[in-house]
């Protein structure tokens, strides 16, 4: 993973206690903690207008709603044959692909 998806991600799981750390050291320390709470709300609003602009929640979803697809229709056909299995892989691929055209 890159720096940048590392970051997102922390920002994602503690993101608001961060912030919160940061706020109280404002609260304590005055102008040293408004560094801290600069950054740190800096930080989340440009990783909340990357995945709004980069539809990366969205391409997530329709990733995910396609493997779930995928396994669902394996468990429902334990006897198909391979043809079969991939036919239908193709066939929720070409629907993944249409739904990434519409995000």
């Amino acid at each position: 993973m890159s720096l940048p998806g590392i970051l997102a991600d922390m920002l994602d799981k503690h993101g608001d206690t961060m912030q919160q750390a940061a706020l109280l050291a404002y609260l304590q320390q005055g102008e040293e903690g408004q560094k801290y709470l600069e950054a740190i709300t800096t930080a989340r609003l440009c990783s909340t207008a990357w995945k709004t602009l980069s539809k990366e929640d969205e391409l997530a979803a329709a990733r995910t709603e396609t493997t779930l697809a995928i396994a669902k229709w394996v468990k429902e056909h334990p006897y198909a044959t391979q043809a079969q299995t991939q036919a239908e892989v193709a066939k929720q691929i070409e629907l993944f692909k249409q739904k990434i055209e519409n995000i």
